[in-house]
């Protein structure tokens, strides 16, 4: 139980939550459900303000509007910054890492709002039970989280069955028209599906910085799909087919290669196709290769 927790906790967390689209979705959700719950429980004691300044409802829809725009903007930033760190293929945010940005936005917003607060005291425009900061900043902490938590959550349970649905139907699709071939999927770093090949008919994937290029037969001609995605993660993809790494730059179908040679020290890879380079094997994955294409007894 506990080594499935811990799994869980340091797995990635899934693409849909990072993606740009679905930050500013969250972004605007959790805006208009703040404003809308604000106007109607007036939290943080707010009702009391109305009653002893004489505040319409207006005025109050305004301050409200300002408020959450102040907070959003926060989050917003937050969202910028987790999302060009997770498009770095040296950093991944792991569930627990996510579940710690979330915390420290909290926190971040509660400070926010803690120094509107006793701004806003000092002026003389809001009265307070207590002016002592650390306690407005845990009456702030407790509504902000009551207050965020509920649409962070309607966003990310949303943006799941969404997710779902779309590998579902993605899914249904692969076996239309396919039927007693076997298929290669690859799907980009968002999860994505971009395409999908025969195995007999894919040749190999070649790297191109932080996207890779796939290369297969269609129709008798040579073709290639350029994808976002780096070889660390294509490999993972493709652990448990016959595709494997056999240099730091290339993947190779190991169902279509015809002829290995030896050129002095070094080993390639013919796929007997013409008008298609050899495939180098480096030191680091040559004895995998070998193990695959040679299997001993």
């Amino acid at each position: 139980m506990v080594t499935s927790y811990t799994s869980f906790l340091f797995s990635k967390v899934p693409k849909y939550l990072l993606d740009k689209r679905s930050q500013i979705i969250m972004v605007l959700f959790v805006s208009i459900f703040a404003i809308i719950f604000i106007n109607i429980f007036k939290p943080f004691e707010s009702s009391q303000w109305i009653e002893n300044r004489g505040f319409t409802a207006t005025w109050y829809f305004a301050w409200s509007s300002a408020l959450v725009l102040l907070g959003m903007t926060v989050v917003a930033i937050s969202r910028v910054i987790m999302y060009k760190y997770s498009k770095k293929p040296t950093h991944s945010i792991t569930v627990l890492r996510y579940a710690i940005w979330v915390f420290v936005e909290f926190l971040l917003l509660a400070g926010a709002f803690t120094i509107l607060a006793i701004i806003t005291t000092e002026r003389g425009n809001i009265k307070l039970e207590s002016y002592d900061p650390l306690v407005i900043y845990m009456q702030a902490l407790r509504n902000t989280v009551f207050i965020i938590f509920i649409p962070y959550l309607i966003c990310m349970m949303s943006f799941s069955y969404k997710d779902k649905n779309e590998k579902l139907k993605e899914l249904m699709n692969e076996n239309i028209g396919f039927k007693g071939s076997s298929l290669i999927s690859f799907r980009d770093e968002r999860g994505v599906l971009q395409l999908s090949v025969a195995k007999e008919n894919l040749l190999y994937i070649e790297s191109a910085d932080n996207y890779i290029c796939i290369w297969y037969i269609k129709n008798e001609q040579l073709k290639k799909q350029l994808m976002r995605i780096t070889m660390k993660e294509i490999s993972e993809q493709l652990a448990e087919t016959n595709i494997v790494r056999c240099h730091r730059s290339y993947m190779v179908n190991l169902d279509v290669v015809k002829v290995m040679r030896r050129e002095k020290e070094n080993l390639f890879l013919e796929l007997g196709y013409p008008n298609i380079k050899e495939i180098p094997i480096s030191k680091t994955y040559g004895e995998q290769v070998l193990r695959r294409l040679i299997p001993i007894s």
